[in-house]
């Protein structure tokens, strides 16, 4: 089994899994999990059977894709609405992944339960400290989990979608995988606090329902979004909500001190870059240098990663999300 795919049931369970069980006919395999959650690499009528005799009652079993060498997402294999429901989970915007979601989308509705080549089932015996708090949020007992990996090996996190057994989406959970991801996180818990004391922005970004330190990490539960994407070209709805953006905050400040801000962070980086690159960067900061003396800039409140992937729309408006690298006075351009 992957170890990050290990790592992210971790993270998801609160806790340590016991080592995969990869044969329902071995005993040893699950003769240690007298009190964590048992995982198995192996998805069986057998295997089912053996894991309900030692006492794991609750169970959540997910396909792997697109595969266990190369995990992004992990979909809930209760029913085929619910499975389905979960591909909101993957919200591609490359035209072959696009693709793939529509013909994975149409396979699932069939009920045929051989989309998912790879399966993975974590057994439980007891409720999950994320359950227990779903159930107090949102009065779902039974909650119903699609899970997303993200593919930055520093800012790593595991993002979750709630649902009831029906499919209906409840809301996310973003869960740390390292501790850089850890501080943005916690960082945008503290922007959608600070944009929600605004109330023309309330329809254009998520709620925060929960933000708290967690299992050593922290954990933010957000109220879900539009289903919608959103547009790949610069348009109205972008100038509404940018304006609207804009309007909420503003302030000065002295071209120098954002230049040494920029500075220091790209003498942090610059030792990963070849050469070329370093003095393209030099000579880009001399240059602004030069611009900049004794000049001010117009600043406020910005993304940070403001492209289509972290958009939809519903109703003639944009909503966004994933603001981990927001800024609360950075030059307006930005």
């Amino acid at each position: 089994m992957e170890d990050i795919l290990f790592k992210a049931l971790e993270k998801l369970v609160g806790g340590n899994l016991g080592a995969p069980a990869v044969d329902p006919d071995r005993s040893a395999d699950l003769a240690n999990e007298q009190e964590h959650p048992a995982v198995a690499w192996v998805v069986s009528r057998k295997m089912a059977e053996r894991m309900a005799l030692r006492g794991f009652t609750r169970t959540h079993t997910f396909g792997v894709l697109p595969s266990p060498n190369r995990i992004r997402w992990l979909l809930p294999q209760d029913s085929a609405q619910v499975s389905a429901a979960g591909l909101q989970v993957f919200a591609p915007y490359v035209p072959g992944e696009r693709l793939l979601k529509v013909v994975l989308s149409l396979i699932i509705k069939t009920g045929w339960q051989g989309w998912a080549r790879h399966k993975v089932t974590v057994g439980l015996r007891q409720v999950l400290p994320l359950e227990a708090l779903i159930a107090k949020l949102w009065g779902e007992e039974r909650p119903v989990f699609a899970l997303s990996i993200s593919t930055s090996t520093r800012f790593r996190k595991l993002t979750v979608q709630i649902m009831r057994p029906s499919g209906q989406i409840l809301g996310y959970i973003k869960l740390p995988l390292t501790q850089a991801a850890t501080e943005r996180v916690r960082h945008e818990a503290e922007i959608l606090k600070r944009l929600s004391e605004f109330t023309p922005l309330h329809p254009h970004i998520p709620r925060v329902l929960h933000a708290s330190e967690w299992n050593g990490s922290y954990a933010l539960f957000l109220s879900p979004g539009p289903m919608s994407r959103g547009p790949m070209q610069y348009n109205s709805l972008h100038e509404d909500f940018l304006g609207r953006l804009r309007n909420i905050h503003q302030l000065v400040r002295q071209g120098r001190v954002l230049l040494e801000e920029v500075a220091a962070r790209w003498h942090k980086a610059d030792t990963l870059l070849d050469s070329n690159w370093r003095a393209l960067g030099e000579a880009a900061l001399a240059r602004a240098k030069r611009e900049l003396d004794g000049r001010t800039v117009q600043c406020g409140v910005t993304h940070g990663d403001f492209v289509p992937w972290n958009t939809r729309v519903d109703g003639g408006r944009l909503f966004v999300f994933d603001w981990e690298s927001a800024s609360w006075e950075a030059p307006g351009g930005w």
